[in-house]
């Protein structure tokens, strides 16, 4: 005769409910890292919020001694039509594209057109002189620099030995 351990069903349930959820907690924590990781400044979370648009512009984001330079990727769009602000520490480049494509072919003729406002701010690493700003565009990339206060400058400090 064989004996089968007792077991308490609705304990089991419990326990397998409650590794269940700490298995999904652990998953969904690994994916929050995962996201993180792979875009730390969720650019890709502004394409997936405004699909219609799809104009998000990928910005890079350079500290030197003296400045901070912004570069981004704006393709089509005419200077004219880009804003920016200095607010602080964070920079805001706002524009519109208009964008249209005429094609000619043998038997048909075809048009496309995309427009859409876009925004972006970023965050500055240090404390900018909002008057000496410097901007230039050129082959659909917009250079932003931007002078550091001089008190946001790293000030060398000697040591002295005795």
């Amino acid at each position: 005769m064989n004996l089968i351990p007792w077991r308490n069903k609705g304990a089991n349930r419990l326990a397998d409910s409650g590794e269940r959820s700490l298995t999904h907690l652990r998953d969904e924590v690994d994916h929050v890292f995962e996201r993180f990781f792979r875009d730390p400044w969720c650019t890709g979370l502004w394409d997936s919020l405004w699909p219609s648009v799809g104009v998000s512009p990928r910005m890079d984001l350079a500290e030197s001694e003296n400045d901070v330079t912004v570069t981004a990727e704006l393709p089509g769009i005419d200077p004219k039509d880009v804003e920016l602000n200095v607010t602080g520490n964070v920079l805001t480049i706002r524009g519109e594209k208009k964008q249209e494509k005429e094609e000619r072919k043998r038997n048909y003729h075809s048009v496309e057109r995309q427009y859409g406002g876009f925004q972006r701010s970023i965050q500055l690493p240090s404390t900018v002189d909002a008057d000496k700003v410097d901007a230039t565009y050129k082959d659909g990339i917009l250079t932003v620099t931007l002078a550091k206060h001089p008190e946001a400058r790293p000030k060398r400090i000697t040591v002295k030995s005795e």
